[in-house]
């Protein structure tokens, strides 16, 4: 077994029998893991509270073969949750966002891109109240670097380059925008000008009337998921109903 040093931040954590935890953990190098730490629940020593939920830690683990759950030797504390458990809103966002990366992977694929961003996401958890537009631009984020990400620029039944237009029309069947000359032929449904070029590029939500369309926003993208990701997320209507 050799042992291996990572960042990781904790997705899932419970108790084990009388003393040991099961934790799931994303790192910068290896993806997802599930590992055991023998005394994790008692170890003031070794992890003292370093295992908690959202935690982003320094790791140590060894790995038993290419597959199965991993031993945590060690872990230290790099960035502690530090301000999430304080209000009911800040813990079922950051629930969201560790449920959103923990379902939509698989185990020991690499995913440096999506560490980055859900690690940035939890440290803005900690210190500001998160609109829904703020956890779409993160979530956005994810599904770019999973491969999901909806498509905002080019008709999905031509090809078209909608880039530099203003799309009302998009397909959730087919997960994207529609053209005006394929409207007919492909099922869709309209959308306020503004919405769908302001989520192709997030970045620009606060600056553009995309705000102002919350409920649109919101409906695009639950049935995007609905037919595209196959998964239901347990922590998301409690999600919707801290943001409102």
């Amino acid at each position: 077994m050799a042992l291996q040093k990572d960042q990781a931040i904790i997705l899932s954590s419970k108790v084990f029998g009388e003393s040991d935890r099961i934790i799931r953990f994303l790192t910068l190098r290896s993806g997802k893991l599930t590992g055991i730490a023998r005394g994790g629940k008692k170890s003031q020593k070794r992890f003292m509270n370093t295992l908690e939920l959202f935690n982003h830690i320094d790791i140590e683990y060894f790995e038993k073969g290419e597959k199965g759950i991993v031993r945590v030797d060690n872990a230290d504390l790099l960035e502690a949750n530090d301000g999430i458990g304080s209000s009911f809103r800040r813990m079922c966002i950051a629930s969201f966002f560790a449920e959103f990366v923990d379902r939509l992977t698989r185990e020991k694929e690499p995913h440096a891109g999506l560490f980055t961003v859900l690690r940035e996401a939890l440290d803005k958890v900690k210190g500001v109240e998160l609109t829904y537009f703020d956890v779409l631009y993160y979530q956005l984020g994810m599904l770019h670097h999973l491969g999901y990400v909806p498509n905002f620029t080019t008709c999905v039944q031509c090809g078209k380059d909608l880039s530099g237009d203003a799309p009302t029309s998009f397909s959730h069947v087919r997960g994207g925008v529609v053209c005006g000359a394929c409207a007919s032929q492909v099922p869709h449904r309209k959308y306020p000008e503004g919405l769908i070029s302001g989520l192709a590029d997030p970045a620009a939500f606060k600056g553009s009337g995309i705000v102002a369309h919350g409920r649109h926003a919101r409906e695009l993208m639950e049935a995007f998921m609905h037919f595209h990701l196959n998964v239901e997320f347990k922590s998301y209507r409690l999600l919707v109903s801290a943001i409102g």
